[in-house]
C-alpha cells in the first residue's frame, strides 16, 4: 500500500484519533515526547519501569485531557513487547504511533569493556526497541500505516560520549546501530505505509544526566545556539515524525543537538 498524499488544505501536524506509545515516558525525554503528543490530540500508551513515576506522568497527560494507559515494566522484559501491544489495543484498538525512548548510558573503555556491560548496553538500546518494533509493525501493516520514532543519539557519530576524554565505546556503538536498524526497517515496511525514522539529540539536561550535571553543562560553550539542550527541544521534531506533515519522511535521523554536530 503506498502512502497517502498529504491533504496540505488540513492541519498536518494533527494527531487527534492517534494511539501513540512511549517507552521511557516517566521523566526527561520519554515525558516530554509524550506531553507534545498528547498536545496535538494523541491518546498515550506511557511505558516505564519505575510505576511512581508512571502514574505522575500518567496524571500530566490526562490533565491535558487525553485517554492514558500505563504499562509499568523493564523493556527487555521478554512478555514488554505483548504487554505493550495489548494496552494500545485495549486502549483505543489502534497503534499510530512508537517512540522508542527508553535507554542507558554508558562510558565503557574499548580496552576494559566487559562482556555484561556490552550485552547490558546492547540489550536495552537496541534489542529491546528491536523486539518492540517488531511487535507493533505487526499491527501497523494490519493497519496500512504508522510512524515508528526510535530515539538514536548525535554521540553515534562520535568518536566518545561528548567527544571527550574518550568512553562510551558501548553508547555511541548502540545507538549507532539503532540508527541502522532504523533505516533497514524502513525499507522493509515502507510498501505497508509505514515510516521509520529516528531523533539523535545531543547533550540533553535531563534526569539521566544528574550525577555528572556539573560536567554536562560544560559543552555548553560549544553549542552554537548558546544553551544546553532540554528535552522539551525534541517535542516539535517528534510532532512532526508522528504526523502526515512528515509523510514522505522514511529511514532518516534527524540531528537536534542546537548545532553541536552537523551533519548533511
Amino acid at each position: 500500500m503506498a502512502l497517502d498524499v498529504p491533504n496540505i488544505s488540513k492541519n498536518l501536524f494533527d494527531l487527534g484519533g492517534y494511539c501513540s506509545i512511549v517507552t521511557g515516558a516517566g521523566q526527561g525525554i520519554g515525558l516530554a515526547l509524550s506531553k507534545g503528543l498528547a498536545y496535538s490530540g494523541s491518546d498515550l500508551v506511557l511505558v516505564d519501569q519505575n510505576a511512581e513515576k508512571l502514574q505522575r506522568a500518567a496524571e500530566e497527560i490526562r490533565v491535558i485531557g487525553r485517554n492514558v494507559a500505563t504499562v509499568s515494566t523493564d523493556v527487555t522484559a521478554e512478555d514488554a513487547p505483548e504487554r505493550l501491544v495489548g494496552a494500545a489495543k485495549e486502549l483505543s484498538s489502534r497503534i499510530d504511533v512508537l517512540i522508542n525512548n527508553a535507554g542507558i548510558m554508558g562510558y565503557a573503555d574499548m580496552l576494559t569493556v566487559t562482556d555484561d556491560q556490552w550485552d547490558h548496553m546492547y540489550g536495552v538500546n537496541l534489542r529491546a526497541p528491536m523486539r518492540i518494533m517488531r511487535a507493533v509493525l505487526q499491527e501497523m501493516v494490519r493497519a496500512g500505516r504508522g510512524s515508528v520514532i526510535n530515539i538514536g543519539s548525535s554521540w553515534s557519530s562520535r568518536a566518545s560520549v561528548f567527544n571527550q576524554d574518550g568512553g562510551g565505546v558501548d553508547y555511541c556503538s548502540a545507538k549507532a546501530a539503532l540508527q541502522s536498524l532504523t533505516r533497514a526497517a524502513a525499507q522493509d515496511v515502507a510498501p505497508h505505509g509505514i515510516r521509520v525514522n529516528a531523533i539523535a539529540p545531543g547533550a540533553v539536561d535531563t534526569p539521566m544526566h544528574a550525577h555528572h550535571r556539573d560536567y554536562l553543562f560544560e559543552y555548553e560553550k560549544y553549542i552554537p545556539v548558546g544553551r544546553m539542550q532540554v528535552a522539551e527541544d525534541l517535542a516539535g521534531t517528534a510532532v512532526f515524525l508522528a504526523s502526515d506533515a512528515s509523510a514522505y519522511v522514511t529511514g532518516q535521523t534527524i540531528h537536534v543537538n542546537g548545532g553541536i554536530l552537523m551533519v548533511d
